[in-house]
């Protein structure tokens, strides 16, 4: 009986063996039937996987040859302006999917062809994202062409990157000229002001253009960060020892916690410019004195920054994700006597802190508390760094 028992069992042990083994060879086909390369990339930056489209492109043609080797070994990315991307990048797709999964347009080097010319850098849209199995942390890696829509795209922003080039002189030409102009004391008052009108649109439209570039080099990953860590109440205080005594005089810091650690990874410059925007947009259509609450909050996850204003806030739900698209204005804001704004600002702090890999968000004052006092709150999140979250960084 017991013979009969473990006979059976063999025979179900081998019959499952063979079944994981056909699916395993069926999605083994699968995947090298797909239009996509794709690689897994283990925490040591060794490739643990591959289907037969990397190889082809990567490995040879043989996917085995791949398997164990360096991924810096095998390939190299470049930003779109061709300049490489090192592994310790910020913009490095291992890098950023430690905080988040995504995507991007990158120029990619087959190393294993050691005579391949940068001219013939190819051009692939790559999707990244981590994955946790047995406590250990994978990066999966796909390739894929650009779509003719997606080079479309790229076409547009390369001629709005060239433009906003070619605006910048011309820009600064009539800049010193209106200065120069100003300066004359036989200037009547109607000119006076029609020439300090021209002066500030003037500086607008430069303004305008300085965040068109910016927000390119952010859309083609181009941006060269410098990440650092330390305490995001030393970067607020830093940014408002810069402001104006005007400024500083309606600005309140307020701490949920003295005794929590506000350890955060960001770009000084990047988040001074996200916090100049913010208090340009409050300064723009607050129509009392204005008042700022600068909240910081400590999750288990991240650190949580609020930015407050007193302006109209926003009645309309909709608004909330409108806010921060490209050239929208909010139509409750529009007012006659008011010139409108580019448009860019808020869009601007959403692509700065996703860079950074954070996130921005924002809604009025009274859903947020639940009072009925106006006021727009803007939410920032910043990640905590990798060291106080125990996750193991990748190269």
């Amino acid at each position: 009986m017991l013979a009969e028992n473990s006979s059976s069992g063999s025979a179900d042990s081998g019959s499952l063996i063979q079944q994981m083994s056909q699916s395993l060879g069926l999605l083994r086909v699968a995947f090298d039937s797909t239009g996509e390369a794709m690689l897994i990339v283990d925490e040591s930056s060794a490739v643990r996987w591959a289907n037969q489209q990397a190889a082809d492109l990567w490995g040879g043609g043989i996917t085995l040859q791949m398997v164990g080797r360096p991924l810096s070994a095998l390939l190299q990315f470049h930003h779109l302006d061709r300049s490489p991307i090192g592994d310790q990048e910020p913009t490095h797709p291992l890098q950023k999917a430690v905080s988040a999964e995504g995507r991007n347009s990158y120029l990619i080097q087959a190393l294993s062809e050691p005579g391949l010319d940068q001219s013939q850098l190819i051009t692939r849209l790559v999707s990244w994202r981590q994955i946790i199995q047995m406590n250990q942390s994978f990066v999966l890696l796909i390739f894929r062409d650009l779509e003719p829509l997606e080079k479309a795209l790229a076409r547009q922003r390369q001629f709005i990157d060239k433009l906003a080039h070619e605006l910048r002189t011309p820009l600064a030409i009539i800049t010193g000229n209106l200065r120069r102009m100003k300066r004359k004391e036989h200037l009547s008052g109607k000119n006076l002001q029609s020439l300090s009108d021209a002066t500030a649109e003037t500086h607008r439209m430069a303004s305008l253009v300085d965040n068109l570039l910016l927000l390119s080099e952010l859309d083609a990953d181009c941006r060269r960060w410098t990440l650092q860590i330390d305490d995001l109440r030393i970067y607020v205080d830093q940014w408002a020892a810069k402001l104006n005594p005007e400024s500083r005089e309606c600005l309140q810091t307020i701490v949920a916690n003295e005794n929590d650690e506000y350890q955060v990874q960001l770009d000084q410059d990047a988040f001074h410019l996200i916090l100049d925007n913010l208090l340009d947009n409050s300064r723009r259509f607050c129509r009392s004195r204005l008042l700022i609450q600068i909240r910081l909050i400590k999750n288990p996850s991240h650190v949580e920054l609020q930015f407050i204003d007193n302006g109209p806030g926003m009645q309309n739900d909709d608004n909330y994700d409108a806010a921060f698209e490209r050239f929208v204005r909010i139509e409750e804001h529009r007012k006659a006597d008011m010139t409108d704004g580019g448009g860019l600002g808020l869009p601007l702090v959403k692509s700065l802190m996703e860079g950074m890999g954070g996130s921005a968000s924002c809604m009025s004052f009274q859903e947020f508390t639940g009072s009925i006092s106006q006021g727009l709150v803007v939410t920032l999140r910043f990640p905590c760094p990798r060291s106080s979250v125990g996750v193991k960084s990748f190269l």
